[in-house]
């Protein structure tokens, strides 16, 4: 493992992620280190960030994943493409 990351930093390099995050009343979804959207519901989180993942790899090639924010654990990959 490279220094100061954590293990699914290395699996995913390269990509843009996806981060699903638990919130007090919901799920924030970020692109990168930037919230995008908020959702009361896991599973609306978790289909828009695999959508936006899916259609950035498709339209511009760009190798991206989405990940799921395990608070204070390690992150758990949910899909990649690319």
């Amino acid at each position: 493992m490279l220094a100061g990351t954590g293990p699914t930093e290395v699996a995913v390099m390269h990509r843009l992620l996806f981060t699903i995050a638990a919130q007090a009343t919901g799920w924030q979804l970020y692109e990168g280190d930037e919230g995008k959207f908020w959702f009361s519901r896991w599973d609306d989180a978790l289909e828009t960030a695999d959508i936006m993942a899916g259609a950035l790899h498709e339209r511009h090639g760009i190798p991206t994943a989405v990940v799921m924010d395990m608070a204070g654990r390690e992150a758990v990959l949910v899909s990649s493409h690319g």
